[in-house]
Formats: C-alpha cells, structure tokens, sequence
C-alpha cells in the first residue's frame, strides 16, 4: 500500500514529469545550474506538500525504538503495532530550516575541502564493488584490501572526482571489520574526503579513533575528514541500521548523506512524478532524524534512484528514466536549499 499512497499524492498534485531543454518558463537559469530541468519551482512546491501528505498519512516504517523515542519526543505519532511513525508536516518543514545551505567537507589537507552547496558541481566515484577483473591473470575475483589502496592511489590523482567512495570492498578482512579495513586503505592513499558506509552503528565511534589517530583528536574533531551515507530502504522504511547509523553519525559531528535508491516499477510507484514524490519523502524523513538528533547538523540531500529493469529484475542504471529522476531530484535538493549529490548514471 505505500507505493500505491505515494502514486496516490502524486496524481492529486497533478504532477507530470518530462525533462525539458531549457528552463520553464519566466524562469531563466541561474548560473552554474544544469541545462536539464524537468521541475518548474510551481511543481517542486507541488512535490513537497505530496511528500508531506505521505509523510503525516502513510506514515514512515522505523524500526529502530531510539528512533521512535526521538520522533516522538518531538510531536510525531508512533504506532507500536506496526513500527509506523506519522510525521506531521511542521516537524518536516522546521527540521529543513536547520539544515546549512553549505558545508564544507574537509580533506586530510586544507588544499582538498570541497564545498558543497549552490551552484557549485563536483563529481564523486560509484563504489563498494565486490568483483573486479584483474588485469594480471585475466580471472574475476573478488576485491582484497591491496586492491582498495591501488584504485584509491589511482583515483587521488584524478581532479575530476572532488570526493572518494571507496569503489572497492575489502573482502579478506572479517565481515565484522571489513568496512574499517576499506576505510583504512582508503585514508592510507588520498587526501581528498572520503565517504564511508558503516553497516552498524557501533562503527562510527571506531572510525572516529581511526581520524583521531591519523592526525590527532582535536584535529579530527575541528576537522573530520571522512563523512557518512546512509540508505532509506524503499518503500518508506528507516530500519534500524539506518535510522541508528544516522543518529551516531550526526551526534560525532560527521556529515551525513541521506540517500534513497527507489526503483519506479519495483519498490516505488511505476509513473515517474509518484518515484519523485515517494523519494523526497524517504530522504525527508532521514534528514529530519537527523536536524531532531543534532540541529544544525551538516547534512544533505542524496539519490541513486532509477527505474526497474523489469526484463532482468535489477536496477537500470543509466537509464533515460533515471535521467529524469534525478534531474528532478537535484531540484529538490535546490528548492530546499540544501546541499544535494545525485546519481550521474
């Protein structure tokens, strides 16, 4: 039932996407934006109040109860029964309004900070691949560490990529450690901020010693140099992971990606205007976890959505869909005034 809400809200706001070559009209470009908009400032209004309305009627699944207590403790209703929290639109509106419109995320060196916000463009690699050929023997394999710190040293030189994602997963290492082994191969090579995943919550007190180590602990606080994503499981679910990820992650003072990998056919509505909709609310509802945890805190806004590959049952990346999605998307992120990362394809 919640893609079908999602779709719902959409068709009530009466939202069509279709990506136009130029800006809507009366609406000329500001300078630095992309010259693809499928969202006039009048529909991103539209997005938002339908993602309100999914947020205080259907409702976000949190799993976590420190999750629950917070968003209860600030006026959201819990439903035990079925883990289902009503996030009243206020509470979504105030919690945007703490957001920085900029951040700044740190490298290990002053002269690798990339700012984020505005028109400001920067790219960052895809990651957290499992196999690789290699280019030695000509066999896949799966990824080790030594393979983590030789695409790092190859991608540090790249000026094209402003921020890392390790884009590979040390796989020799422990299941239970594997993200800190990938992190630490990581920092060992590049300068530049690094993005990591941690799968579980208590990581994100151990990769704090792993900074504080590396350049000393009132360095590291002043200036962490690494940042944090977490992924909304679609459709509209914060599970545990997640939601207690966030919370650590903010409470350390990192910044947090909030991303949300909805696939228009499969875990979210098939029309692309009820995708947008069901999206922006998932990423609403981390964000605003967040703002409750630590207002102010430094976070933004992310997408990997795209369609469903329904011949194949995975995820169409490249898509022309996933084009249109996430050009609409970033607009979010602007119409919001909020830093904003989305997938290239």
């Amino acid at each position: 039932m919640d893609i079908e809400n999602a779709a719902a809200a959409a068709d009530r706001s009466q939202l069509h996407l279709s990506p136009r070559d130029g800006p809507a009209p009366g609406e000329p470009f500001p300078p630095g934006s992309p010259r693809i908009r499928s969202l006039s400032r009048a529909e991103c209004a539209r997005i938002h109040q339908a993602s309100l309305e999914l947020l205080a009627g259907t409702g976000m699944v949190v799993t976590s109860k420190k999750a629950q207590a917070v968003f209860a403790d600030h006026g959201a209703r819990v439903e035990k029964v079925d883990d289902r929290v009503y996030l009243p639109a206020p509470l979504v509106e105030k919690a945007l309004a703490t957001i920085p419109s900029e951040i700044t995320i740190p490298g290990r060196t002053p002269d690798r900070d990339y700012v984020m916000g505005g028109d400001r463009l920067g790219f960052i690699n895809f990651g957290s691949t499992v196999w690789l050929h290699d280019l030695h023997t000509g066999k896949r394999r799966k990824a080790v560490k030594s393979d983590v710190m030789e695409v790092t040293r190859v991608m540090d030189t790249l000026d094209s990529l402003k921020i890392l994602i390790s884009m590979l997963n040390a796989s020799d290492a422990s299941p239970v450690t594997e993200t800190l082994h990938t992190l630490a191969a990581s920092l060992a090579n590049t300068t530049k901020p690094v993005e990591a995943i941690p799968p579980t919550a208590d990581l994100i007190s151990k990769m704090a010693l792993m900074g504080e180590a590396a350049v000393g602990r009132d360095t590291f606080r002043r200036r962490p140099f690494f940042f944090t994503g977490v992924c909304v499981v679609s459709p509209l679910t914060l599970v545990d992971d997640c939601s207690e990820v966030l919370m650590a992650s903010v409470a350390h003072g990192f910044t947090t990606s909030v991303l949300s990998m909805c696939l228009a056919g499969g875990t979210a509505p098939i029309h692309l205007a009820g995708t947008v909709v069901q999206h922006n609310a998932e990423v609403l509802s981390g964000l605003t976890l967040g703002q409750l945890v630590r207002p102010g805190a430094p976070m933004f806004y992310s997408s990997s959505t795209t369609t469903l590959d329904m011949r194949y049952g995975m995820a169409a990346v490249g898509a022309p869909e996933g084009a249109v999605l996430n050009a609409a998307l970033a607009q979010m992120g602007r119409y919001y005034r909020i830093p904003v990362r989305v997938s290239g394809g």
